[in-house]
């Protein structure tokens, strides 16, 4: 998560989905763990769109690709 808040919102949200989450966790199969995949990823997923808007970063293998300074540079 990229700040604490969505840190905070997304344990929230799997407190919501203990129950689910708790009885998919506890299923060791293929169905159960992939089940269980969908429901984390929908969680984040929530929380990005509903939390507080961050700007994207722009780390070193982000900028080497010309990134804004090639393109704006005329």
């Amino acid at each position: 998560m990229p700040t604490r808040i969505h840190a905070k919102m997304l344990v929230t949200q799997l407190e919501r989905a203990e129950s689910v989450v708790k009885d998919l966790f506890l299923e060791a199969t293929d169905d159960g763990i992939e089940a269980l995949e969908a429901v984390l990823l929908a969680c984040c997923k929530e929380v990005l769109a509903k939390g507080p808007k961050v700007r994207p970063e722009v780390g070193p293998a982000m900028d080497s690709g010309g990134g804004e300074s090639a393109a704006g540079g005329a």
